[in-house]
This record gives structure tokens, C-alpha cells and sequence, in this order.
């Protein structure tokens, strides 16, 4: 396992490449690049040095041969054809476009759907506090949920639908997570269950970390058992869209009567989930590969074992 000290030994040919974007017209290079494929609706769509160097403001040839050498092979690939963007270099425009490296403003706290799992009061309000979407209770003032807040998030859309779109980025997220892919680079992750005791509740949370980038996930152990196949059928027969049903609205159902999870060891992770809705029950069953398995069917007839 890395240590802490290997953070501290960056490559040199990272921060020299990070060094190459401080600069007025490489940036203009990415962008232009980045402006013909969409002219094109293209990806990949290759530019001639001429016609690149028309499309960016600079003195001479030599001038711009020398910003474009500067990008070439991180955030520019050179080709018999003449020039594109790497996905770095894509990376890069799309960041800036959407402004990644602005401050992402407040908006007005706006109540949403569901029951906290603490109080089972239904105040739930969404929020933003230092460019962080919050989800918390405002009967019992306890954070549920906070996540990363991009500015371009923001962007054209009002309380209710920051809101809103903060379900669907959730779930896209949490689809990735569970397939072992980091949702922000797509490198590996490694899952783990940490146990929380809170006023006589226990919660059991999914933890997911990216051996690339460390990016460090918590969700409910509930949601892949709520992704299951088996699941979202039996959800879908008595009204329940989980696709349509936002992350904090999920809380109130994990923690409420009709659902019961029962955690019988955490090394290996045993865990059994009953869900029983309008006298029909569901039972699934976790293992330590995080593979959900449904034990009896909505009928609440038990299956075969290996179904």
C-alpha cells in the first residue's frame, strides 16, 4: 500500500505539463481545437498546423510553433493529418467552459421529498453551503447528504431543479461505483462496510475508494440491493420508480418498517434484506463480493438456491 509520502514525489513531467497551461495562447490552441470538432460535431477532428495557426491570435509562425510544442503530447497529439486534442487537452477546455475553477454560487434553500432516517419527520430541504448541495432535516438540523457543487450545475437552472439534477448525477455516480469504476476518473475502486450507531439506528454504509485518484464515495449498503433487478420490479408493482426516486428520498425507506436489513457479519459481509410492501415480501441476500442475491420472490415464495 502507498504511503502518504509517495503524494509528495509528483513526477516533474507532470507539473511540467501543468506548468505549459499557464499561458494565454496555448489555452487559445486547446480552445480552438476544441471549437472545430463542435463545428464539426466531431471528436478527434484533426486541424492542419495552417489553419490552427490562422484560428489563434499570435505574431508568427515561430511564435505559435513554439506554444504548440509546449502542448504536444499531454494535451495536444500530433498526427500525419496535422493536430487534435488528447482526452487531457479535452479535459482541460471542458473545465474551463464550465467553470470548474470559478466559484460555484448559493441558491435558495428549497424543501424536497422524503423522511429522515433520525426524527422521521418529512422536513427534508436542499442547500448549499460552501460550494458544497446539502441535503439536510430541518426538524432535527441533520446533514443527510452533501455533496461536490460545479458551478455549471448551477447554470440556467432554478432551486427545484439543482435539486433535481443532483438526484440523477447521484444515481449515474452510484451505477458506476457499484461496476468498480471511479465515477470522476474511471479508475478501480475498492469497497468497504463501515457500521454507524445513531440514536438507537444502526446504519451500515458502502464505502468506496478509487486506487487512482482516491476519490472516496459513501452510500447506503441498501442501494445495491435496491438495483437489483428483483428489486426494482418489486419496488415498480407497488409504485416505487428507483431510477425517479432521488438518494435522500431512499433514506426513509431503508430505515422504515417495511425494510429490514440485517448485517450478520462485516468480515465476510453477510447481509439479509427484507422488504415487505402491501402483505408481499422480498428477501436478498449480500455476500462479501457485494453480489446480491434474491432468496425468495415478491410472492414471497422462497426460490431454488442458485436462482
Amino acid at each position: 500500500m502507498e504511503s502518504p509520502d509517495d503524494d509528495a514525489r509528483i513526477d516533474p513531467t507532470v507539473i511540467d505539463a501543468i506548468g505549459a497551461l499557464g499561458n494565454e495562447r496555448r489555452l487559445e490552441i486547446l480552445f480552438a481545437l476544441a471549437d472545430r470538432e463542435w463545428e464539426r460535431q466531431t471528436n478527434g477532428h484533426v486541424m492542419s498546423f495552417t489553419d490552427l495557426y490562422d484560428a489563434v491570435d499570435v505574431d508568427s509562425t515561430s511564435q505559435f510553433s513554439y506554444h504548440l510544442k509546449r502542448l504536444v503530447g499531454q494535451f495536444v497529439a500530433e498526427t500525419p493529418e496535422g493536430y487534435r486534442l488528447t482526452y487531457a487537452g479535452d479535459k482541460i477546455v471542458r473545465a474551463v467552459r464550465s467553470g470548474l475553477y470559478e466559484s460555484t454560487p448559493t441558491f435558495e434553500a428549497v424543501d424536497v421529498d422524503g423522511t429522515c432516517p433520525l426524527c422521521r419527520e418529512s422536513t427534508l430541504v436542499a442547500d448549499s453551503s460552501d460550494e458544497r448541495f446539502v441535503v439536510r432535516c430541518a426538524a432535527c438540523d441533520e446533514t443527510l447528504l452533501v455533496d461536490s457543487f460545479p458551478r455549471s450545475q448551477a447554470a440556467s437552472r432554478s432551486p427545484s431543479e439543482i435539486a433535481e439534477s443532483f438526484g440523477s448525477r447521484i444515481w449515474s455516480s452510484s451505477v458506476a461505483v457499484q461496476g468498480g469504476v471511479c465515477s470522476e476518473c474511471y479508475g478501480s475502486v475498492d469497497a468497504t462496510v463501515e457500521t454507524l450507531e445513531r440514536d438507537e439506528l444502526t446504519l451500515h454504509t458502502l464505502v468506496s475508494t478509487c486506487r487512482e485518484c482516491r476519490m472516496v464515495t459513501h452510500l447506503p449498503l441498501e442501494v445495491p440491493v435496491a438495483f437489483h433487478p428483483a428489486t426494482v420490479g418489486f419496488l415498480w408493482r407497488h409504485g416505487i420508480s428507483i431510477l425517479e426516486t432521488p438518494l435522500w428520498e431512499l433514506f426513509g425507506y431503508f430505515t422504515a418498517d417495511d425494510w429490514t436489513t440485517d448485517v450478520r457479519s462485516l468480515s465476510p459481509l453477510e447481509a439479509r434484506f427484507e422488504i415487505t410492501l402491501e402483505d408481499e415480501r422480498l428477501v436478498l441476500e449480500m455476500d462479501d463480493e457485494l453480489t446480491v442475491t434474491p432468496v425468495s420472490d415478491g410472492d414471497s415464495h422462497d426460490l431454488p438456491a442458485g436462482e
